[in-house]
């Protein structure tokens, strides 16, 4: 098994953590062209792979999509099931990256694998990952470091953010989504225009709970695949031990 280390990850130097963290509040995100090192690259799209096979029968607690072909679509609750990834949320540096981008001490929560296998993967509808954590854990502000295991170009399905963001914190009002594999989408985005935002293998885009976004269609011949690691504030934490620049 692989064990990640500090020298897997291309994190941002403190001194530029401050111009990310505007940049995440203003446009919702953040691209990272340079995250996992090619080893820690490999070693995920190697997990990618263990996973989707050895937890076909979705064992208790774990949530796993497939499309009609029985290729997978989404695998959440990973950290269950990967020590890899579960040892990567807790790298040091990782945290601290994500608690000065969320100016609060933190924990990482969830663990999730999205992949879009075909050409006709259907396209993610507009919403705000908030609409799914508000019953865990309220209107507590999280984050996403959303890795790309393989290149993510305009027709591999492309994460696209809106333009203007709401307010952070602004949590807007969502409907259930016809779309499977999703739970909910914005009742109403007319009054967004989105923006792509490729990312090659191995790069991140990190983005905030309250930003709106949304993937275009695949139209690709190569599957999309990535993980995301999620973080949360923690008050409890913050309490505890204030974080101090």
């Amino acid at each position: 098994m692989y064990q990640p280390k500090t020298d897997d990850l291309c994190l941002p130097r403190d001194e530029g953590l401050d111009g990310i963290r505007d940049e995440l509040h203003l446009a919702g995100h953040k691209v990272l062209q340079h995250f996992a090192q090619p080893a820690l690259l490999d070693a995920l799209r190697q997990e990618a792979e263990r996973l989707s096979s050895e937890l076909y029968g979705q064992p208790e607690g774990t949530v796993i999509s497939r499309d009609s072909d029985g290729r997978v679509l989404s695998m959440h609750y990973l950290d269950r099931h990967s020590d890899l990834l579960f040892d990567l949320t807790r790298l040091p540096e990782l945290q601290h990256t994500a608690e000065v981008l969320l100016e609060s001490r933190c924990v990482p929560f969830l663990t999730e694998y999205f992949a879009k296998p075909a050409a006709n993967s259907e396209a993610t509808p507009p919403h705000q990952d908030q609409i799914f954590y508000r019953d865990h854990f309220g209107d507590e502000l999280a984050i996403t470091f959303w890795i790309a295991l393989t290149d993510v170009t305009e027709d591999d399905a492309v994460l696209q953010y809106a333009k203007p963001q709401p307010p952070v914190g602004e949590l807007l009002m969502h409907r259930v989504s016809d779309v499977q594999n999703f739970g909910a989408e914005l009742v109403d985005d007319s009054g967004f225009e989105f923006r792509s935002a490729p990312v090659p293998a191995g790069g991140a885009v990190v983005h905030h709970s309250y930003a709106v976004h949304r993937s275009g269609p695949m139209a690709g011949a190569s599957a999309r695949a990535a993980f995301a690691l999620n973080f949360r504030r923690s008050p409890y934490r913050q309490q505890m031990n204030p974080l101090v620049r």
